[in-house]
């Protein structure tokens, strides 16, 4: 038997077409990347944060006014939060400067996603005893939220406060 010998491998040679691939494929990659991203983004963010910031700016010292007669009313706000099931249940407890039960006032509640408005909620909330308000909601994700409780009265909306929340 005669040992035939091994064909040797032709040595490796960095050609122009292999450069081009390379640089083709390494850039490719980053843009489908970013494309990718930036699809995400432009999808999950709208890129504003008031319908129109100049006329947030002209009516800034109106809301000036209006914080400085809620404080002037004194009036003490409590909220809160607790899981229930899959949903959510507000407790809301809303004082007099004397911190006598302020009752038969009407209430709203948000909850408000601090990333993505389109994941607001509403709560509706209800007098269960003087003072005391109440308001459930079905179902409720985890994760940051802002909830922001307002007393509204015949001027509009007497008392507005807003805390942040973290709900497991």
């Amino acid at each position: 038997m005669s040992a035939r010998p091994l064909a040797a491998a032709p040595p490796f040679r960095l050609t122009g077409r292999r450069v081009l691939l390379i640089l083709v494929g390494f850039f490719g990659t980053i843009a489908s990347a970013d494309a990718v991203l930036v699809a995400s983004a432009l999808r999950t963010w709208s890129g504003l944060e008031v319908a129109s910031p100049y006329h947030a700016g002209q009516v800034y010292n109106a809301d000036l006014a209006r914080a400085r007669a809620q404080d002037a009313r004194g009036w003490d706000l409590e909220s809160a939060m607790a899981r229930a099931g899959a949903g959510a249940t507000l407790d809301v407890v809303v004082r007099e400067r004397t911190g006598d039960p302020l009752a038969g006032k009407d209430l709203r509640a948000r909850l408000e996603r601090p990333t993505d408005a389109r994941a607001d909620r509403v709560l509706a909330l209800a007098e269960t005893a003087p003072g005391h308000y109440a308001g459930r909601i079905a179902m409720l994700p985890g994760g940051q939220w802002r909830l922001v409780v307002e007393v509204l009265g015949p001027d509009g909306v007497e008392l507005r406060r807003e805390r942040r929340l973290t709900l497991e």
